[in-house]
């Protein structure tokens, strides 16, 4: 048995990647990682059991010009997996799967997972219909959110898991939000979503006790930095790319996570995002956008409050923090965490007998 696990991004972009090498290292083996590196053009180079394929593609881009990029990593992939004569895949996300739909297949029935994480281009009745064979067609496909069956086919092959890595760092004390004189509200990971962060910003824009704090590499259509200059607004700061080893130090400058991603696409409204488990891990309360699934957990477990963009203002943040426990927090959060071991574990389970098959 010789798997090939394929990624649409760098490895800091897929944690749960971790449960499905810890497993293969456990059983002894052997795998291979692909991923691709979309902000560089070089050959592709393999670094251990590591290819990554560099060819532009970033996000942000016009759709029609990403059409090159993706053929070009889609015969890259292909030549890889022909190389290596893998015997089994593990897809992560629908878009790699379905660039080399018709090769998974026909020679790999049963033999791979699908591991599906967003919504993508599920409103094109070609691409659903494709997904739908390769869920159809799979070992088992996990989704990362239940929200996700708004747009996905009926299937006992579906599982669910969740996007956190399998070796995280859990805080196990809450600071009392009531004490601090300044508010510092953060969003960690890919900067995009322009519209609806410069309402929020705009919400606390200049006021002395908030600061917004933007860490991550941005979206070419999204340069909120270039917006705050041109409004004159101070109290927003932004800075660069960071890897997860970070985020422990990273998120005890921060108070409330911005989970804020609008309410108009399936994209949006059907995700939970890493956010999600960084405010559970790390004890900070979310931010959420009404009209979405995270709204729904987040509101079920009390793990923040929602906000509607149109209409809120920041009363809505001092009502949260008037009524803020820290210790009820603190166990919304260990309540959360364990519905979502629970659910690892069966992942986990279906993996290792995907091993043996």
């Amino acid at each position: 048995m010789k798997i090939g696990l394929i990624g649409f991004s760098t490895r800091n972009y897929i944690p749960y990647i971790e449960y499905y090498e810890n497993i293969f290292k456990s059983n002894n083996i052997s795998y291979e990682c692909i991923f691709w590196d979309r902000f560089n053009n070089d050959n592709t180079k393999k670094k251990s059991n590591e290819y990554t394929i560099h060819v532009v593609c970033k996000p942000g881009m016009n759709k029609l010009r990403k059409i090159f990029p993706m053929y070009k990593f889609k015969m890259e992939l292909e030549r890889i997996i022909e190389k290596e004569q893998y015997t089994h895949l593990v897809v992560l996300t629908t878009v790699p799967g379905v660039l080399i739909w018709k090769k998974l297949l026909a020679g790999f029935k049963n033999r791979y997972i699908l591991d599906i994480r967003d919504y993508s281009y599920e409103k094109y009745g070609w691409y659903r219909k494709i997904v739908e064979k390769l869920i159809a067609n799979s070992y088992f496909t996990a989704i990362s959110s239940n929200g996700f069956k708004a747009f996905l086919p009926q299937s006992n092959k579906i599982i669910t898991c969740h996007n956190i890595g399998s070796n995280f760092h859990e805080e196990k004390e809450v600071i009392d939000l009531k004490d601090k004189e300044k508010i510092t509200i953060g969003f960690v990971g890919g900067i995009r979503y322009f519209e609806e962060n410069c309402k929020l910003i705009n919400i606390f824009a200049n006021n002395p006790k908030y600061q917004l704090t933007y860490i991550g590499r941005k979206n070419l259509d999204c340069d909120l930095e270039g917006y705050c200059k041109k409004k004159g607004i101070k109290n927003v700061l932004f800075k660069g790319e960071f890897n997860n080893a970070e985020k422990p130090e990273i998120y005890k400058q921060i108070d409330f996570i911005n989970a804020i991603y609008g309410n108009e696409s399936l994209e949006v409204t059907t995700a939970l995002p890493n956010r999600l488990y960084d405010g559970i891990l790390f004890k900070k309360p979310i931010l959420a956008s009404k009209g979405t699934y995270l709204e729904e957990i987040v509101k079920k477990y009390g793990l923040g409050f929602t906000i509607n963009l149109e209409t809120v203002d920041i009363n809505i943040v001092e009502s949260y923090l008037n009524y803020y426990e820290r210790r009820k927090f603190y166990e919304n959060c260990q309540k959360y965490l364990e519905i979502i071991k629970k659910d690892q574990i069966e992942f986990i389970k279906n993996i290792t007998y995907f091993t043996e098959c």
